[in-house]
């Protein structure tokens, strides 16, 4: 595949032409109708459009500037489709008393329309007769029924639409007003028996490697029905996994593959495309991977550009900029850490969407963290126990502004409850706490799981009993809504477990003992259904 850059192409005159014109210039050349334009019904448009067809195929700048303007027109598209979805259960049907208007008006147009068709009529021999000679009274008052008809259509359609709208903005409105009340505590199950109002992230994704055996296999846990399923295993020629993350909708899973030819390969699975591979590079370059949104992913290529994969229309576009690791993405900035040793744990930004964008610093050095960035893109919190500064939980502008330390002490934040507050899991005594801290500074914090890993002795890999339990944020996993939590936790007598915390009922169970030679990645949360899976 070619690699564009559309920062570093000439300029083109006729660039602002093809914006205006790229309806038409979509529209196959044999599919056309001789008709009209979609843009303006114009003679010079027209053979305007005519050059441009002739123009864009060799001009490098065009090409790149529509492909472009497409990708992001099928985003918007494409968000907006996933939001009617998603909220087309919430709004009341008006499917009923549409077709019952539709009944009502065929009943009165019934007798007049049978009468002409029985006299050997068709409606095209009526309405040719109607151009040529003055039509009959029945006739008139057939198509002024027929009009009458339409237009009650026409209302009931508006209708519908003004339904629909009025049931969207309720919803909108209820998730703002849920969004402020308090959570319940452990000992108010927020749900009955197994029924989670998880928003349908009701699976994990689980990456299990065995020592002993050559391959890997990645499992889905539906934690409602306790259902383990197989979504798909190593195949022959592949050396090494690397569970990367789970698609922003759920669906789909992104990680890669090292193969014995030195290559390493980037992939997808789904149940709809099952695995397909995405794109492949050498493996002494090849860095991490991320979801852009469901239809494109961003892969590190070292030591200086980063790749914009197109998973529908197949095509790259190439950003220049130097990076360490790749955090994640959010329109348009996408994060990421420094690439030379000096800024290695320094947190960068960079706008992709702006040419000739440099990287902005958002926090100081941070070794050793992982960063999480709010539902709603304002500020980024992370853990740090770094010399320079008090150790505690900061949180910073995601612009880097107003840096200020949230929470002193030993802690660890894991995700966002469904208020958006932080979530933390901290030592207390021998056991693992897991606390909600306040939305404003005022608000006190909240114990959410007294005993998050019962008689773990390390979420951070096999070790003697020690007084501080270790903790590793790959070893945790929270549910989007703050309700469910993954741990991979060892015990004092070397084996190791998967425990499933239900938060809102306070209860914890292992889903599954591992061998000792077990090897876990825990990619996140999904929602693939099991029962399709299997």
């Amino acid at each position: 595949m070619k690699y564009v850059d559309i920062r570093d192409l000439p300029p083109c005159s006729f660039s602002p032409e093809c914006l205006r014109l790229i309806d038409d210039l979509d529209v196959p050349t044999a599919a056309r109708a001789p008709a009209r334009l979609s843009h303006i019904e114009d003679f010079q448009d027209r053979r305007r459009l005519r050059q441009l067809r002739s123009h864009v195929p060799g001009c490098p700048t065009c090409s790149a500037l529509l492909a472009k303007t497409r990708q992001i027109r099928s985003q918007q598209r494409l968000a907006l489709h996933h939001f009617l979805i998603a909220n087309e259960k919430h709004v009341p049907s008006t499917t009923g008393a549409i077709f019952a208007a539709i009944q009502r008006e065929q009943a009165l147009v019934a007798p007049d329309a049978m009468q002409e068709v029985g006299s050997g009529y068709s409606l095209m021999d009526v309405w040719d007769e109607q151009r040529v000679t003055p039509a009959p009274m029945q006739t008139r008052r057939f198509f002024q029924r027929t009009r009458v008809f339409q237009n009650v259509l026409t209302v009931a359609t508006i209708a519908a639409v003004i339904l629909a709208a009025v049931g969207l903005f309720n919803r909108v409105t209820n998730h703002s007003s849920l969004g402020q009340k308090s959570e319940p505590s452990p000992q108010q199950p927020a749900h009955s028996g197994n029924e989670l109002n998880t928003g349908g992230w009701d699976s994990v994704v689980i990456g299990l490697t065995l020592l002993s055996a050559t391959g890997f296999t990645v499992y889905n846990f539906n934690v409602t029905s306790s259902q383990m399923t197989v979504l798909f295993e190593a195949s022959q020629g592949q050396s090494m996994l690397n569970m990367e993350e789970v698609s922003s909708d759920g669906q789909s899973v992104l990680y890669d593959v090292s193969l014995p030819d030195r290559q390493r390969a980037y992939q997808t699975f789904s149940l709809a495309d099952r695995v397909q591979t995405v794109y492949s590079q050498a493996d002494d370059q090849a860095g991490n991977a991320l979801w852009m949104d469901q239809e494109h992913v961003l892969v590190q290529n070292m030591p200086d550009s980063i790749s914009d994969i197109d998973l529908q229309n197949q095509s790259i576009l190439q950003w220049k900029v130097a990076a360490g690791h790749l955090v994640f993405y959010r329109q348009p900035f996408l994060y990421f850490t420094g690439a030379q040793q000096s800024d290695a744990n320094v947190l960068y930004r960079i706008d992709l969407a702006q040419q000739d964008a440099r990287p902005q610093p958002v926090t100081i050095a941070t070794p050793e963290t992982r960063f999480w960035l709010s539902p709603d893109g304002a500020t980024i919190y992370y853990a740090s126990e770094a010399s320079t500064a008090q150790a505690g939980i900061y949180a910073v502008g995601s612009d880097g502004s107003h840096l200020r330390l949230l929470r002193a002490g030993a802690g660890l934040p894991i995700g966002f409850a469904p208020d958006n507050s932080l979530m933390v899991l901290q030592q207390v005594g021998s056991h693992l706490e897991i606390i909600k801290l306040g939305v404003t500074p005022e608000q006190k914090e909240q114990v959410i799981l007294a005993n998050a890993a019962p008689n773990a002795t390390s979420l951070c890999g096999p070790g003697a009993v020690s007084l501080v339990i270790p903790v590793c944020d790959e070893a945790v996993t929270l549910e989007p809504s703050g309700q469910g939590l993954l741990l991979h936790a060892y015990y004092a007598n070397g084996a190791q477990n998967l425990v499933y915390d239900d938060l809102a009922a306070g209860a914890s169970r292992v889903i599954m003992s591992l061998a000792q030679d077990a090897s876990v990645q825990l990619p996140g949360w999904s929602r693939i259904s099991s029962a399709k899976a299997a």
